[in-house]
């Protein structure tokens, strides 16, 4: 098992080193570098007690600024979804028998959730700021993991570095289903890095994967990063206790998302719906049928609603696509992993009437940003030669790979990347540590070191 862990690792870092020779803009990260060695050396002399509350604050203060300040409308899904909830308000299900809730139903979770914070406050600010309380929180746990990973120091700058990447902060305003399932998964991830595994871990972790689902259907990727993650370390003195746990944690999750669906069926919501049957379409199939578009790139588009949601044999308009565009598939491939790794402002819509070499100036800066956060990124995957690879790391690089093969086929958002980017920084740690223990090796001075050359 250790030799084929190893192949997988070697596997993942040729994926992605592939993906640094399409970067945009590759010479934007000279804007970055200096505000990373700022970042350094100022976390290695600055002596801020309670890290984790520090950063809380200055994050909700930068966020609560974001929201404040950038015009952006909320649109598409979102702006359906916003409009559900104030319907709620007035106890109106009609929305129920549109299109969008009849097609997509698990779609309902933020619909209740705005509703209950517009039952307190009838206005989007609230929803806005819950936003950049949960996205602080998301800061914090990116320090806290990487801590488990990487030299303090070093996790300091990478969540102080993650409190200015522009996409979060965009995200505030523009009410995503992501923020909370993004914090509950970084929870979970925390979990199985820092506790011991039983029964009571594996029951907690279900009921928070099946809570983060209940708002985005996402978690399943977690629980299948659970399952490989279990069998990549199963020994003959550990495999009871490990299956046991996973057992547990697998039917735990799947009653309580069962659970869910059943009272959204008996509830209010659904008495006045027309059609009991919900779904009037194969929601998966039509994921992989966007995701195979070479003509749109694996994005959601109006041709393929229009194709997929007026015909009555899904399985058939996907083979077809399958059968005629199968050979476009690997440069289709590439391009989608591209366009979710190393792309930003792909979809920014703000409204904000800011003079456009301002503007364009934060957009270069921002791409230079994710472009050294990509290079450290693929450093940090790069395996040992000898030793075995933390477990830790492995849990990670495992999730990574999987987001990374199931959006080859399927569609693909800019926005989607928020995960990714998440579980993107908590690794680049490692690539950071590395380049500054082989400038160490190269500079040593009084036998001083400015860390410890252990990755």
């Amino acid at each position: 098992m250790k030799k084929l862990i190893k192949i997988a690792e070697i596997i993942l870092f040729l994926m992605f080193l592939v993906l640094i020779a399409f970067e945009k803009q590759k010479l934007t990260i000279f804007l970055t570098i200096p505000v990373i060695i700022f970042l350094y050396f100022y976390h290695k002399k600055a002596n801020i007690k309670n890290y984790p509350l520090f950063l809380f604050i200055v994050a909700f203060l930068i966020r609560l600024v974001s929201v404040l300040v950038l015009k952006v409308e909320v649109a598409d899904d979102f702006k359906t979804m916003l409009e559900a909830s104030r319907s709620l308000l007035n106890h109106d299900y009609s929305f129920m028998n549109g299109f969008y809730f009849q097609t997509y139903p698990f779609q309902l979770g933020l619909v209740l959730y705005q509703f209950i914070l517009l039952k307190i406050i009838n206005n989007t600010i609230i929803l806005k700021i819950m936003n950049s309380i949960f996205t602080s929180l998301i800061v914090v746990m990116i320090y806290l993991i990487s801590k488990k990973i990487v030299k303090e120091e070093i996790a300091r700058v990478i969540s102080f570095a993650y409190l200015f990447y522009l996409y979060p902060l965009y995200l505030n305003s523009v009410l995503t289903n992501q923020h909370i399932p993004a914090l509950l998964t970084l929870i979970v991830i925390y979990l199985v890095l820092t506790k011991e595994e039983n029964i009571k871990v594996s029951v907690m972790i279900a009921a928070l994967l099946a809570l983060a689902n209940f708002f985005r259907t996402e978690s399943i990727i977690i629980i299948l990063g659970l399952v490989v993650y279990t069998i990549c370390y199963l020994k003959k003195d550990n495999y009871k206790k490990k299956l046991i746990n996973l057992g547990v944690c697998l039917l735990t999750y799947f009653a309580l998302t069962s659970l869910t669906s059943q009272l959204i069926l008996i509830s209010p919501l659904n008495k006045e719906v027309d059609n009991k049957e919900s779904l009037n379409k194969n929601v998966t199939l039509w994921k992989f049928y966007c995701g195979l578009s070479d003509k749109y790139n694996g994005i959601y588009n109006e041709e393929d609603v229009q194709a997929y949601f007026n015909t009555n044999n899904e399985k058939e308009l996907l083979q077809e696509r399958i059968k005629k565009d199968y050979k476009k598939f690997p440069i289709l491939f590439l391009k989608k992993e591209v366009i979710l790794w190393t792309q930003t402002n792909y979809d920014l819509r703000i409204k904000n009437n800011w003079n456009n070499t301002f503007y364009t100036g934060i957009q270069y800066f921002n791409q230079g940003v994710l472009n050294i956060v990509i290079i450290l990124f693929v450093i940090s995957l790069f395996p040992k030669r000898k030793e075995e690879e933390n477990e830790k790391i492995i849990f990670i690089k495992i999730l990574i790979a999987l987001y990374y093969g199931i959006y080859l086929f399927i569609e693909i958002s800019p926005r989607y990347a928020y995960n990714l980017h998440m579980l993107v920084f908590i690794l680049l740690g490692i690539g950071l540590e590395r380049i500054i223990c082989k400038c160490n090796q190269i500079y040593t001075k009084n036998n001083q070191k400015l860390v410890e050359c252990n990755r």
